[in-house]
């Protein structure tokens, strides 16, 4: 279990370090369940000059094969 969380982190990390460096998110947060195989939920600050609903949609896109897009929140 700790092995495939691990993977997702990172694969779901890496995405969105990317996306961050590139300057459409300011910083994001990955929060994940004690002892649960369920997805993480995600926390992402977007830049104020991008709609929420933007960054939602991209962030969704990006992470799909990873996180369902009710899992992700903007803030």
């Amino acid at each position: 279990m700790r092995s495939l969380r691990k993977t997702r982190h990172f694969n779901i990390a890496n995405r969105l370090e990317a996306t961050k460096q590139f300057g459409l998110l300011e910083d994001y947060r990955i929060s994940w369940q004690p002892h649960s195989l369920r997805p993480p939920h995600i926390t992402v600050k977007g830049r104020t000059s991008v709609p929420r609903e933007v960054t939602k949609g991209y962030v969704s896109a990006l992470l799909g094969p990873f996180v369902a897009s009710h899992r992700i929140s903007v803030i």
